[in-house]
Order: C-alpha cells, then sequence, then structure tokens
C-alpha cells in the first residue's frame, strides 16, 4: 500500500540522487586539480573526504567509485610525471586497496545507519499491530489532499469503520483473539484498496480509508470492505472459529464537507447512523438530502 506525493522514509527523488551525484563529482574533480597542480601525489590522503561522500551517500558502491578514481589517479599522475618504479606501484596499489577497504566498511556501516533510520521513521508512521498507517499519518495525509483537491478540483471521499460489538468480542475471546482480528482486518483493507489510496487504524478497533472518488465509488469500496470481513474467520480454542462485522459511514468532499475536519465529523455521523439501525451497514452522508444521511442496508 502506498499513496501519492506523501513521503516515504525510505523515498529517495531522483533530482535529490542527481544532486548529490554532482556534488561528489566536484569534490573529487576539486582534489585531483589540487593534486595535479601542486604535483605532489603524497596529498592523495585529501580523497578521503571524497571517500566519506561517496560512503555516505551511496554506500558500498560510492565508496568503489572513488576507490575506482583513486587507482586511475595514480595511473595517470605516474604517466605523466615521472616513470614510476616497482615500489611506487605497490605502495599505490596498497593505498587504493587500503581506502577501497575502508570506503567499504564505511559504506556497510552508513547503510546500516541508514536501515535503523528507515525502520524507526516507519514504525513512527505506521501501526505496529496492523501494519497500516497510524492516526497522526492520516490526519496529514488527509489535510495534504483536501488541500490539493482544493486547489486543483477533483472529489476525496472518506469511509470509516467501526468493528462490531468489539468489546464483546474481546471479553468472550479474550484480547489475543482480539489482536488476531484487527491484524487480519488490517491485511484485509491493504489487500483491497489502491495504490493511490490510503488505509489507517484510526483507533481502537476503527479503521479509515481515504480514497480519490465521490460518495458512489466510497460507497462500493466499503460495501467489498464489509462483506470481506464479515467472510473473515479467527481460530479460537478447540478449533472452533468465530467472526465478526463493521459498520462503515462515507462522506465526500466537497459535496458533504468544507473541510478536512468537517469530512471526518460527517464520516463518523454516517457512522454512528450504521451503528444506530443495527450495525453490519453502510451509511452514505449524502450532502444533497436534506438531513444528510442515506442509509444502505446490507442483505
Amino acid at each position: 500500500m502506498s499513496q501519492p506525493d506523501f513521503p516515504h522514509p525510505d523515498a529517495r527523488p531522483r533530482r535529490f540522487t542527481v544532486r548529490r551525484s554532482v556534488a561528489l563529482g566536484g569534490v573529487l574533480l576539486l582534489v585531483t586539480a589540487i593534486v595535479f597542480a601542486t604535483g605532489t601525489a603524497y596529498l592523495w590522503p585529501l580523497y578521503i573526504f571524497p571517500l566519506i561522500l561517496a560512503a555516505v551517500f551511496f554506500f558500498e558502491l560510492g565508496s568503489l567509485v572513488v576507490s575506482l578514481w583513486l587507482g586511475a589517479f595514480f595511473a595517470l599522475y605516474y604517466s605523466v610525471h615521472s616513470a614510476p618504479s616497482s615500489a611506487d606501484l605497490r605502495r599505490a596499489l596498497l593505498d587504493v586497496a587500503l581506502a577501497a577497504l575502508a570506503g567499504l566498511l564505511l559504506g556497510r556501516v552508513q547503510r546500516n545507519h541508514h536501515r535503523l533510520q528507515t525502520l524507526l521513521a516507519a514504525s513512527s508512521l505506521s501501526d505496529r499491530l496492523t501494519g497500516l498507517y497510524n492516526y497522526g499519518t492520516f490526519v496529514d495525509y488527509l489535510h495534504n489532499e483536501v488541500t490539493k483537491t482544493e486547489r486543483y478540483g477533483g472529489e476525496l471521499t472518506m469511509i470509516m469503520f467501526d468493528i462490531d460489538h468489539f468489546k464483546e468480542f474481546n471479553d468472550r475471546h479474550g484480547h489475543e483473539v482480539g489482536n488476531e482480528l484487527l491484524r487480519r482486518v488490517g491485511a484485509a483493507l491493504r489487500g483491497m484498496v489502491r495504490e493511490a489510496d490510503m488505509a489507517a487504524r484510526y483507533g481502537g478497533e476503527e479503521f479509515a480509508l481515504l480514497i480519490r472518488g465521490d460518495e458512489s465509488h466510497g460507497y462500493e469500496l466499503a460495501e467489498r470492505v464489509r462483506r470481506a470481513i464479515e467472510a473473515l474467520r479467527v481460530p479460537v480454542r478447540d478449533d472452533a472459529e468465530v467472526f465478526a462485522t463493521v459498520s462503515a459511514g462515507v462522506a465526500s468532499y466537497p459535496t458533504a464537507a468544507r473541510d478536512e475536519t468537517e469530512l471526518i465529523e460527517r464520516s463518523d455521523a454516517a457512522l454512528y447512523e450504521s451503528k444506530r439501525r443495527g450495525r453490519n451497514r453502510v451509511t452514505v452522508f449524502d450532502g444533497s438530502r436534506e438531513g444528510g444521511l442515506e442509509t444502505s442496508i446490507s442483505a
């Protein structure tokens, strides 16, 4: 599951990579120009700076590139300035090998550090139990999408889901079974949303979807999700299985709401109406109808 224009912690925009490549290339050329201009090969340790940059920017691959550049520098330097002795060649090869080894180690350390940062960033965006985005991420994304819709047009629909009688489900079957139900609901949502949709655990036993489209698209998706969750089976003791149902509320922007706060309120009001009328159904907040609520009763 992903969403457009919402930065993922491991995302690397192309222009950002290009800027890093230009910066690294500039430092390499500068160091090479300094060494050649002074005619002193012992200044080659200046390459430690582009080597560090390469490891930080591009991990092991960047380190290898700079090490190859260093080897090419020694070959060119000795061919221009003097005929190298065998001792010079051995020293140059050793220097290149040590630089390559140091760069690879530094690149590996940087890669592991980057991976740890990515995991920490991802954990701050998602709900650990269900694997869906969390409330804070959803609210931020909702604000961004409403702003884009206001600027460029189109419609945005929010669907709120609530697992029916979840407290009683937990009391009867235990919290571990309740957690397994939450995990399976999260997996069902991840499997049913499009790449451009946002699925989140809104809180407790509540879930939210944000999609591009009007309330009819929202209703169709909500019905598919409702039926899929109703078909879920969670194993309990003695090889038995239990199931649960969900209620849903649908509201669209700008048809039924003027901003993201009102969109949340009206999808929540539609959800409450589904629960009030017996649960296991979808209610659409229709901004064109007096009273606003239009309920579709599930069979």
